[in-house]
């Protein structure tokens, strides 16, 4: 945030990475030592928080990120993202000399894809730049767990983290596969402060040292969590409460790219609790944006309309039509919103 700029007070408070993201199709992953001709390429945007962040703000949700760019180019490619999208950038940093965050993205044919990439300049994300007022008035925070990975950024993530915790926000908070196995003891150790986690299965399985679903997420309730929704791919989703278990089917989509799949899911479900639905009716918010995702090449594209999502929610037909009917609502009142100066509604 430059000096003397107003803060703008957001709903949500996302902090984690920003990167450019290098999206290539391949026939097939070559061998160690081979290679390979991509049939196409693309440049979008990425990272956990910031895909997050981005799909939020396109629903009208205000959202505002914390993340660190370079003094480059790349930058410039974020930050058009961010503004378009309507993200505020107020809490963005600048780095004088680590590069911006470049990720390399292999899809197959089955849409899953393989990450190689530097975190940039992300991991010096400085925690004396974290203004309170940013995250004092927000509803929420959301924090990525690759924030915890590194210094600096891991005392920025932990600062915004306590800061919110002492406002009364509620806190999500997706793990990251890195983090689940790398520094699974300090992730165990924030679950008290984490309203709801978002892991992937594999994720849930590293953090609650379980195998069946259901298991790893009573495990993780009950190390204190309140909400545990765990991310199942093609199957839709786990949700776990002390006061019970929820499985909420899945969309059958043609997957072209899973790349921020996930986190498009933590988006739908945050936005469904924000807008008053119930834990069933948010998760299937979060697999009907999950699946939409993977149906497009780059985390960071155009995320679907409205009425894409109100005609994959109306094809469900395994919920009831009580939950199903909330959903559609809140996602047709997001839709018609009056727009905000400087923010799009979610078309």
């Amino acid at each position: 945030m430059r000096s003397g700029e107003a803060v703008i007070m957001a709903d949500v408070v996302a902090l984690g990475d920003a990167n450019v993201d290098i999206i290539a199709h391949f026939a097939a992953f070559p061998d160690k030592g081979g290679d390979a001709l991509a049939s196409s390429t693309e440049i979008h945007c990425g990272g956990s928080a910031t895909n997050t962040a981005l799909a939020l703000a396109r629903m009208g949700i205000s959202t505002s990120l914390i993340a660190r760019l370079g003094p480059d180019s790349w930058a410039l490619k974020v930050f058009g993202c961010l503004s378009e999208a309507g993200v505020s950038p107020s809490a963005l940093q600048r780095d004088p000399a680590a590069m911006t965050g470049l990720m390399y993205v292999v899809v197959t044919p089955d849409g899953e894809r393989t990450i190689l990439g530097h975190r940039g300049a992300n991991v010096f994300t400085d925690p004396d730049q974290i203004d309170e007022n940013e995250i004092c008035s927000a509803r929420l925070f959301h924090l990525s767990g690759y924030a915890l990975l590194t210094e600096p950024q891991r005392s920025a993530a932990l600062r915004a983290l306590a800061l919110a915790c002492r406002h009364g926000l509620t806190v999500s908070l997706d793990p990251g596969m890195a983090v689940s196995y790398d520094a699974a003891g300090e992730m165990r150790a924030l679950l008290p402060q984490v309203n709801i986690l978002l892991p992937s299965l594999a994720e849930a399985r590293q953090l609650a040292a379980r195998s069946a679903p259901e298991e790893c997420a009573r495990a993780l309730v009950e190390a204190g969590v309140d909400v545990v929704a765990i991310k199942l791919g093609r199957q839709g989703s786990l949700v776990v409460t002390s006061r019970g278990v929820l499985r909420v089917p899945g969309f059958a989509v043609q997957a072209r790219d899973s790349t921020g799949a996930g986190d498009n899911f933590d988006a739908g479900l945050i936005a469904g609790f924000l807008g008053g639905l119930s834990w069933h009716g948010a998760a299937l918010l979060g697999n009907a944006l999950g699946a939409m995702s993977a149906t497009r090449v780059g985390a960071s594209t155009a995320g679907p309309a409205a009425q894409e999502v109100l005609q994959l929610l109306r094809n469900n037909q395994e919920v009831d039509h009580e939950t199903l009917d909330q959903v559609i609502g809140l996602v047709t009142a997001l839709s018609t919103a009056p727009e905000k100066e400087g923010k799009p509604w979610w078309k």
